[in-house]
C-alpha cells in the first residue's frame, strides 16, 4: 500500500449522511497516521454529523483533511468542490469515491501508470462491472451519449481505449484540467453530472481512457422488472430522481454544446424514458409529472436543487 505511485496522487472521498461507510474507507487507506501513497485524503460532506471529524482526530489520521457543507451538495456540488479543493494542493491527479466506493490499490495503480503516459489526459476510468446488470463491463462511455447502455461480458483488448465520459465512482481526475478552468457542473446538483464533465473535457481537448486493468465493482441500483413476457433490467431510482434525469440533460448540453446528433440522441433519451416510465416504472403519474417539470425547468435554465427531494 505504500509503494509510491508514478504520480502524485490525492484521495478525495464524498459523504453524505455516510459516516460508518466514510469511516470503513479511511481506516482502509490509514496505517496509523499516514494516507501513503497519497499526497492526501480529502473527506468532502455535507450537512455532517462531526463523528467523521471526532474520529479522525482520536485516531490521530493527520493526512486528512474534513470539510462540512452547510448545505446538501448534491452528488454534482461535492465533486466540482472536491475537485478543486485537490487542485490548491500539489498534485497531479485525484482519486475520487464516493463512501459506497472501494479502494482497490491494484486499480489505483493502474490507472496512474495509464494516465501518466497518455497525452493531455483529463481523466482514467476503471473498467467497470455493473453487478445490477449480471456482472457485465460497462461500455457505454465509448459514445458521446447513452442511447442505451452497453456492456459486454468480456473485457476489451488492450490496456485501455479511449472513451468520451464516465462515472466518477473510482476514477483518477487530472488536476491540470481543473486548474484551467474545467470543472464540473455543480448546478446540476444530482444528476448527468460525470456526463456533462466528459463533453466539457472532450471540448477542451482532454483525452480520456478506460483502463482494463483497473476494475471496478458498480454499486449502481439497478432492478428487474417484467413487462408481459418481457423481463427488463432498468434503473432503480427513486421517483424524484425523474426531475433531474430531465432538466440536467437539458442544461448540460446548453451549457457544452455538443454536436447535433447528440442533442438529438438527447431528445430521444427522454421521450425513451417517459415511454420506460408508462410501461414499467412505479409511481407513474409522479414520475411523468417530474419528467415534464425537469424538461420546462431545463429550458428556462433553472440549475441548482429543485423542489424535490
Amino acid at each position: 500500500m505504500t509503494e509510491p505511485l508514478a504520480a502524485r496522487v490525492v484521495l478525495a472521498i464524498s459523504a453524505y449522511r455516510s459516516d460508518d461507510a466514510v469511516l470503513g474507507l479511511l481506516a482502509q487507506v490509514c496505517a496509523g497516521p499516514s494516507v501513503a501513497p497519497f499526497v492526501a485524503v480529502l473527506v468532502l460532506d455535507s450537512l455532517g454529523s462531526g463523528a467523521i471529524p471526532a474520529a479522525i482526530l482520536a485516531r490521530g489520521w493527520t493526512g486528512v483533511r474534513y470539510r462540512s457543507a452547510a448545505a446538501n451538495l448534491g452528488s454534482a456540488g461535492n465533486l466540482a468542490e472536491r475537485l478543486r479543493w485537490a487542485a490548491e494542493l500539489e498534485a497531479d491527479f485525484v482519486y475520487a469515491l464516493n463512501h459506497d466506493g472501494s479502494l482497490d490499490v491494484v486499480a489505483l495503480r493502474a490507472l496512474v501508470s495509464e494516465a501518466v503516459r497518455t497525452p493531455k489526459i483529463g481523466a482514467a476510468y476503471p473498467l467497470r462491472r455493473r453487478l445490477g446488470r449480471d456482472g457485465r463491463y460497462d461500455l457505454t462511455g465509448r459514445r458521446a451519449f447513452p442511447l442505451r447502455h452497453e456492456g459486454s461480458s468480456t473485457v476489451p483488448p488492450g490496456t485501455s481505449f479511449p472513451v468520451r465520459w464516465g462515472s466518477s465512482n473510482g476514477t483518477l481526475y487530472a488536476l491540470a484540467p481543473v486548474r484551467a478552468g474545467v470543472v464540473p457542473m455543480a448546478e446540476l446538483w444530482m444528476g448527468w453530472e460525470d456526463l456533462a464533465y466528459g463533453w466539457a473535457l472532450t471540448r477542451a481537448g482532454y483525452a480520456q481512457i478506460c483502463v482494463t486493468g483497473a476494475r471496478f465493482d458498480d454499486p449502481y441500483e439497478y432492478a428487474a422488472r417484467r413487462v408481459g413476457p418481457v423481463r427488463a433490467t432498468l434503473t432503480d431510482k427513486p421517483s424524484w430522481y425523474a426531475y433531474y434525469f430531465s432538466r440536467n440533460l437539458i442544461l448540460a448540453a446548453r451549457r457544452q454544446r455538443p454536436p447535433l446528433r447528440v442533442r438529438a440522441a438527447l431528445v430521444a433519451r427522454i421521450a425513451a424514458e417517459v415511454g420506460v416510465t408508462v410501461v414499467a416504472r412505479p409511481q407513474k403519474r409522479a414520475r411523468l409529472r417530474l419528467l415534464a417539470q425537469g424538461v420546462w425547468d431545463g429550458l428556462r435554465g433553472r440549475s441548482g436543487k429543485g423542489s424535490v427531494p
